[in-house]
């Protein structure tokens, strides 16, 4: 297992490229930034177990390659986000119960692999940066993700940036935070993909 660490921040749409082209980058860029399409299901039973034990599971498909993630319950506060996170190479789109089992929550003991379903999708370009930063010393990867959460028929855009801990210390996600704002109208954002992708099933469903 390892700790998911991350900073999550929403940006207006009409600052995108200009973030993406801004000299920051340049400045504290360890490589020069890749950009590629990430797809995503998310699975659960069909009275919703998984969200209301605060987990996520899903698969993403990259470059011809499948990952399935278990994300467990963690804490989110102004956008900084903790939690647990394993990850499994698949060769589908179908869910290996096998690795699940070790590290299945307690609470969800009584709910079978088989009986998830896949519920809603996430699908975005994700820009992303490696940063070298100096004070505090942090490696930290920089996501700029632009698409949308889609469920039953509906939408809902995604523009965010994701700064996560690579290694060093996490003060280093909001002294990077703290510099950005003075260039764009980054703001804090608690909610994930997955729960966007939940409030939308919940929309539906009213």
């Amino acid at each position: 297992m390892s700790q998911e660490t991350e900073l999550k921040l929403s940006l207006p749409e009409n600052q995108k490229e200009s973030l993406k082209n801004h000299p920051f980058w340049q400045e504290h860029g360890a490589q020069l930034p890749e950009t590629r399409h990430l797809g995503n299901t998310y699975f659960d039973t069909a009275d919703l177990r998984l969200n209301q034990a605060r987990v996520a599971l899903r698969i993403r498909a990259v470059n011809g390659q499948f990952i399935q993630t278990l994300k467990t319950r963690g804490e989110s506060i102004n956008g900084l986000t903790r939690r647990g996170e394993w990850e499994w190479p698949l060769t589908s789109l179908v869910l290996d119960a096998a690795p699940l089992a070790a590290v299945w929550p307690d609470e969800l003991k009584d709910v079978a692999v088989e009986s998830l379903r896949p519920l809603f999708t996430t699908d975005f370009d994700r820009t992303r940066w490696i940063l070298h930063w100096q004070n505090p010393s942090a490696r930290v990867e920089v996501a700029l993700d632009e698409g949308r959460v889609s469920a039953r028929g509906r939408t809902r855009p995604i523009c965010e940036l994701e700064l996560e801990l690579l290694d060093g210390d996490e003060r280093a996600l909001a002294a990077i935070a703290r510099e950005l704002p003075s260039f764009f109208d980054l703001q804090p954002l608690d909610t994930s993909k997955a729960e966007r992708g939940f409030e939308l099933l919940a929309t539906d469903s009213d």
